[in-house]
């Protein structure tokens, strides 16, 4: 797989929006005149029905998207379908890829070992073909140098970009004197400021239990480009920084400045309930998460801004962030429109997706304003945002987090939280943590070559 590094966020966000106003011929010129995939025998066509599946609630852009598209494309229709994006969620959608009659014709990979999965289990259609066909203008509005690669085929298209970040309630952090962190402060001093907001009633920070934790993100910080691997291709977890992520983790579990581990796994704990209901100054999380800020019905009698802060560093100063293209868009190979759901994917890549934006969902097109793309976000509950922390956010240059190696990846993921919860739950140290992490990725490594 690769992935471009160096871009400012802002180059690679919005081409789309500012078509957004354009419809008609759907980013797809190629296919015009051309017969409906499903016409009869005597020529007259009939509609195609496309199932999408994806982990995005149908009211946070979906919706918007399907409901576009149905409006101005009467021979191809898109049914959206949601799967919770979580291991029984993602089992089901697997099951339904199996499925010969009901199968989605698109859906949504989150997960590069998911990927890996269903491209061996042979799920998932390889795309360039249909990109030849379709017309899509790959380097235009992706770059073929952010294009994931398997194996030297591409397998799937981001429709987002992701970006991980720290999210504060200004409030706290005014209370103790401290302002929005800048890019480049470092994983320690997240810790020392975590301690600092700590008080009765509300945690300084907070991780989410069902993410890897937060030594996936300190790894990747140091070393950006296969962080679970080696240079001799073992895998990378006797790297100091992935150690010292676990250890920084357990102080603040230990110190009280987190939720006890096995309290958020235990109560199903979310960045957003804990965040937007007071009971923790900051959490670390990722560009999704700014729809919840909006949600004042869910979250309501908010009188304090969230600020942002970009995802800390390994080394002071090194703008390396886990941010990466996301939602992850394939084809199945089963499926019997294919051509009808290149089509479709090819305008939502263009245009379509600037309706997620509201969302949340930042559009992979490469070319953007970072004023428009957090005007859009924002919307109207602008006054929940620290608008400057946020805009700041989108415009930081970072390195981004690349992924070119997949050997053995699902299970490698799998050691890593079942070992690292022992520890977190005092269940082993962390020396024994580490060297176990690091033999079952091992082992993993080599059972897949």
């Amino acid at each position: 797989m690769k992935r471009g590094v160096n871009v400012r966020l802002a180059s690679v966000l919005l081409a789309g929006m500012l078509l957004g106003g354009c419809g008609g011929n759907n980013g797809n010129s190629a296919e015009e005149g051309n017969a409906p995939q499903n016409a009869n025998a005597s020529g007259n066509s009939k509609t195609v029905t496309l199932k999408w599946w994806g982990g995005v609630p149908e009211e946070n852009g979906p919706k918007a998207v399907v409901d576009r598209w149905n409006a101005e494309n009467s021979d191809i229709q898109v049914e959206y379908i949601r799967f919770v994006n979580d291991d029984p969620g993602n089992v089901k959608l697997e099951t339904a890829l199996l499925s010969n009659t009901d199968a989605p014709d698109l859906f949504v990979n989150y997960a590069d070992a998911h990927l890996e999965r269903r491209i061996k289990a042979g799920m998932v259609e390889p795309l360039e073909d249909l990109i030849a066909s379709s017309g899509f203008d790959l380097e235009g509005i992706i770059g073929s140098e952010n294009v994931t690669k398997v194996d030297g085929r591409i397998y799937n298209l981001p429709a987002s970009r992701d970006v991980k970040f720290v999210a504060f309630n200004k409030s706290s952090l005014e209370a103790i004197g401290e302002s929005v962190p800048e890019p480049g402060w470092t994983w320690d001093e997240y810790a020392v400021l975590a301690g600092k907001l700590t008080k009765d009633g509300q945690y300084g920070a907070f991780f989410n239990p069902t993410w890897e934790p937060i030594a996936f993100d300190v790894l990747n910080a140091a070393q950006p480009r296969d962080a679970y691997f080696a240079a001799d291709g073992s895998s990378n977890f006797g790297h100091e920084a992935f150690r010292r992520g676990l250890e920084l983790q357990k102080e603040l579990i230990d110190g009280k400045n987190v939720m006890p581990y096995a309290e958020g796994v235990a109560n199903k704990a979310q960045p957003q309930d804990e965040l937007l209901n007071g009971r923790a100054a900051s959490t670390y999380t990722s560009a999704y998460f700014v729809r919840y800020i909006k949600d004042d019905a869910a979250y309501p009698n908010r009188d304090y801004q969230i600020a942002f802060a970009p995802m800390p560093q390994w080394t002071a100063g090194g703008n390396i962030n886990n941010t990466k293209l996301n939602d992850m868009t394939s084809i199945n190979a089963k499926s019997p429109n294919k051509e009808a759901a290149m089509k479709f994917l090819s305008w939502f890549l263009t245009e379509g997706n600037t309706e997620m934006l509201p969302g949340g969902r930042i559009p992979s097109s490469k070319k953007a304003d970072v004023e428009q793309v957090a005007e859009a976000v924002m919307g109207d509950q602008a006054q929940y945002f620290d608008k400057e922390s946020f805009v700041k956010l989108l415009d930081t240059q970072y390195t981004n987090a690349e992924i070119t190696q997949t050997a053995g990846l699902t299970e490698m993921r799998k050691a890593f939280l079942e070992e690292a919860e022992k520890y977190f739950m005092d269940a082993q140290d962390l020396d024994t943590t580490v060297q176990v992490i690091k033999q079952r990725a091992d082992e993993a490594i080599a059972a897949a070559k």
